[in-house]
């Protein structure tokens, strides 16, 4: 599908506004509206029955009418004004194999929007075929070092999804993420991979171009594509991770710190998919501490002896419960 053909008007005035693409050589503080200022807006145009493509050209008072606050009017209205620079950008990213997708896109991943919801992100910029984020898949997370006990187990998550006809979600970032990845991948499989920065440095590289080309991966970033790596993006990108897995799998996470705890924790309180852990005695602490909190244990054996990983996890599943359900 043609980079041009995913984002529509009404998603190029949603890019104008929430993303910073573009906006690099500002100098005078300009800056895309935050999240929470675009999940207002939106319930503002569906109570007017205005589209985003149609606040083109409106001055800052019709904007305040909308309910806009003075101040955020003017940032609108000036985001908006800058067509000319990001269409180029925009032109350079298509060539280079970048799409961008915003949350009023028909082609925006449904299963983000449903499990996130309003934490969704506005924009999503990614490579390869964005259909492929339409699959069933399980998440293979966990730390960066590990022994090679634990990274054999994320191979065989890997594989084993493959098996099944999961896609493998991932981070991408190296230990955990990457080998269960890069296991799926290798033994035919789909994965789709969630990044916290560098997207474009990323798809330059040989073996990520190949997966790309021949349809069996896609990766996607809520940040600008030539973003650098930040704690915060790492942990934002987490919820990515999640909300497009119907499981997910914790090979190895530390106690209280680190991204793989924060990450499995939110998504433990959020129910935004079932948690499995490895479990064995070599496990790290925080395996075990997360099986307290409600994750699914996930012993070694079973994995290895299991002749369809979908079925096991289905089985071995947390019921979830919805929050509505308790009162």
């Amino acid at each position: 599908m043609n980079a041009h053909e995913i984002l529509s008007e009404d998603g190029a005035a949603v890019l104008a506004m929430c993303s910073g693409l573009g906006l690099k050589e500002q100098s005078d503080g300009l800056t895309p509206l935050k999240l929470s200022q675009w999940n207002e807006l939106e319930k503002a145009l569906t109570a007017a029955k205005r589209s985003p493509a149609s606040l083109h050209g409106l001055s800052v008072s019709d904007l305040v009418n909308l309910g806009v606050d003075q101040e955020e009017a003017k940032q609108i209205a000036r985001l908006l004004d800058r067509g000319g620079r990001l269409a180029l950008e925009l032109e350079r990213l298509f060539s280079a194999g970048i799409w961008a997708v915003t949350r009023v896109d028909e082609l925006y991943p449904g299963r983000l929007s449903k499990t996130l919801k309003q934490q969704a992100p506005s924009v999503l910029f990614g490579s390869g075929d964005i259909n492929l984020l339409r699959n069933a898949g399980v998440a293979i997370v966990g730390s960066r070092h590990i022994d090679e006990t634990a990274a054999e187990f994320a191979r065989l998550v890997g594989r084993k999804a493959v098996e099944s006809r999961l896609a493998v979600v991932s981070g991408g970032a190296k230990g955990s993420d990457a080998i269960g990845m890069e296991a799926a991948l290798e033994k035919g499989g789909v994965s789709m991979g969630a990044l916290a920065d560098s997207l474009e440095r990323t798809i330059r590289q040989a073996d990520v171009g190949e997966y790309l080309r021949d349809g069996r991966l896609v990766l996607i970033t809520p940040y600008v594509p030539n973003a650098g790596f930040s704690i915060g993006g790492a942990m934002g990108r987490n919820k990515l991770i999640y909300g497009l897995s119907d499981y997910a799998v914790v090979i190895s996470s530390d106690f209280q710190t680190g991204g793989t705890w924060a990450g499995a924790t939110e998504a433990l309180k959020a129910n935004w998919c079932p948690v499995f852990v490895r479990s064995s005695d070599s496990a790290p602490k925080g395996n075990a501490e997360l099986i307290k909190l409600g994750a699914a244990a996930m012993p070694c054996e079973e994995l290895a002896n299991t002749s369809d990983l979908r079925d096991w996890l289905e089985t071995h599943a947390p019921r979830r419960v919805e929050q509505a359900e308790l009162f």
